[in-house]
C-alpha cells in the first residue's frame, strides 16, 4: 500500500542549511498550501494546514472518509535550493474497508497527479 510519496523541487522555502532538526517541522506550510490551490473544485475537500511535530498535515476527505495528508522536508535537504519533500497519506480513524481503499486509491492518484502536473517537481516516488 502506498503510504509515502517524495519527489524534489526548488518551489518551496527549505531553510538554512545546518538548520536544527527541530526546525523541519516550520518548514513546508507553503506546500501545503500549494497542494490545497491545486486541488480545488475537485473530488477532495481539504482543511487548513495545521503545524505538527514532523511538519505541516491537512485532512482530505471524500464520501465520508477521512485521510491525512503529511508535508514535511527530508532533513537531508534542509537549505538546499533544490529540496526533497515527501507527502505522508495517512488514515484517520481506526477502520479500513473496500470504500477507504478506493478512495484512498483515488487520493493517490490524485496526489501523484498534482505534483506530475508541476513542471517544477521532479523525481516523484512512491513508497510503502
Amino acid at each position: 500500500m502506498k503510504t509515502q510519496i517524495s519527489f524534489m523541487t526548488s518551489l518551496f522555502k527549505s531553510g538554512i542549511r545546518m538548520q536544527a532538526a527541530d526546525g523541519d517541522r516550520l518548514l513546508g506550510e507553503d506546500l501545503a498550501l500549494w497542494f490545497v490551490g491545486r486541488s480545488k473544485d475537485g473530488e477532495f475537500a481539504f482543511s487548513k494546514p495545521v503545524q505538527g511535530q514532523t511538519g505541516w498535515s491537512e485532512s482530505a476527505s471524500s464520501e465520508g472518509v477521512e485521510f491525512t495528508l503529511g508535508f514535511e522536508i527530508v532533513h537531508a535537504s534542509v537549505g538546499s535550493d533544490y529540496a526533497e519533500w515527501n507527502i505522508n497519506i495517512g488514515k484517520t480513524g481506526k477502520m479500513f474497508g473496500a470504500k477507504a481503499t478506493e478512495v484512498r486509491s483515488r487520493l493517490c492518484d490524485h496526489v501523484h497527479n498534482v505534483l506530475r502536473e508541476s513542471r517544477h517537481v521532479r523525481e516523484i516516488q512512491w513508497a510503502d
